[in-house]
């Protein structure tokens, strides 16, 4: 049975902002709150909005990719995020990308400190903080950070393909400050060598028309070795995103045995033809993978072939990042639903099986948690959530 038809709707791209966020820039869904003084009301029972699912479940509710409402909150709560995420705190950097999915997803602005305490994943701390931008239109912990010269090199240094946020950090506690000066470091691996060497295009984002020229150049290709391939671009484009830093491709084939060779034909004709610059993570099932793992990519240590490449934009000449997945034709449903994300989406959904369903859910397979493990047989992403029994979420609304 072949998969079925994966939504091509999209909406607009997501601003995550590093630069100030002073009060001048605030937008408009911000303005006129009408806030409540929580010191009147804080004995005063405050019921939730009911269009609003309040869940520790991302999974169960849609989240744009750009909030309608509390989108200058959540911009500023993004800079505490990623902050803690920075400096390793990734328990604390998690509680709030609860809180902040909640935000994203609640259908009117925040109007007290009562109001968002109810929601599920806003704690006292995170509270105290809406509680500042009910107040100044602000957080000054954010603005803190953002002017602090730990955060801006630790941001960019976190952005060098191949490094994580404990290489970062020691990068910025020998004193390095530049891009340049990391490139000194006598203790270099390759892949951060050629991280470092790449960082310049691959900051440079692609637009949805850059990313549909490499697209097309995959599709001629990989299709020139095996015209029933099918090839499904997941990730940030997937669910929408107008700018992406990378392009994440899954691509399978009716044929299981097929499939097991495929990423090697792929890469070697890519090579041929001189679209692929370098090889920058490489594994099939786990037999070859690099000993330089990249803990930095979310999905690294599945189970399914991959090659993370340099690839050459022949419009621009820029070295753009591509991320190629194999899927045998059993597993392409949970590749593409586990590759296309948001990160907060997916872990959701894991959780989820896991809890109340009984079941683990990875990129390569839904399992029943019994003895012994069973997989279960899917089809399409629509029957994975069928079976999960929860309500299907569009991919442009996976954005928690």
């Amino acid at each position: 049975m072949k998969p079925e038809p994966l939504s091509e709707t999209f909406v607009q791209e997501e601003s995550y902002q590093t630069e100030s966020t002073s009060k001048d820039r605030r937008t408009s869904s911000d303005s006129e709150h009408n806030f409540t003084d929580d010191e009147q009301t804080s004995d005063i029972e405050f019921d939730l909005d009911p269009r609003f699912l309040n869940t520790k479940y991302e999974c169960l509710r849609p989240t744009p990719l750009k909030p309608k409402y509390n989108q200058s909150l959540v911009e500023l709560l993004e800079v505490i995020e990623h902050s803690r995420e920075l400096n390793g705190e990734e328990r604390n950097a998690l509680s709030y990308r609860h809180a902040i999915a909640a935000l994203k997803a609640y259908p009117h602005n925040i109007k007290s400190y009562a109001e968002a305490r109810k929601i599920i994943g806003v704690g006292p701390k995170i509270g105290n903080h809406i509680k500042e931008f009910l107040t100044t239109d602000t957080i000054p912990e954010a603005e803190e950070i953002l002017a602090s010269e730990k955060y801006q090199t630790l941001d960019i240094f976190s952005r060098v393909y191949g490094v994580g946020y404990k290489t970062a950090l020691k990068w910025y506690r020998k004193g390095y400050k530049s891009i340049r000066e990391c490139m000194r470091d006598p203790y270099l691996t390759h892949i951060q060598r050629l991280g470092l060497e790449l960082f310049n295009d691959f900051q440079k984002k692609m637009s949805r028309q850059d990313i549909q020229e490499l697209l097309g150049i995959l599709d001629t290709i990989i299709k020139s070795i095996y015209s029933d391939c099918i090839i499904t671009p997941v990730g940030g484009y997937r669910r929408g995103k107008e700018f992406n830093g990378d392009l994440d491709v899954v691509v399978s084939h009716p044929q299981e045995e097929i499939a097991n060779n495929l990423l090697k034909d792929i890469v070697e004709k890519l090579m041929d033809t001189g679209h692929l610059k370098h090889k920058l993570f490489y594994a099939r099932n786990k037999k070859d993978t690099s000993s330089e793992l990249l803990s930095s990519h979310r999905n690294v240590m599945d189970k399914l072939d991959k090659c993370f490449c340099a690839f050459i934009q022949p419009s621009t000449q820029i070295c753009r990042q591509v991320d190629l997945i194999i899927a045998p034709y059993s597993q392409y449903s949970t590749a593409v639903l586990g590759w296309t994300g948001s990160k907060q989406f997916e872990r959701s959904l894991r959780n989820y099986a896991k809890k109340e369903r009984n079941m683990t859910l990875t990129s390569h397979g839904l399992f029943l948690n019994v003895i012994p493990k069973r997989q279960v047989h899917v089809t399409s992403e629509r029957e994975i959530f069928n079976i999960l029994g929860i309500p299907w979420v569009e991919p442009e609304m996976r954005n928690c």
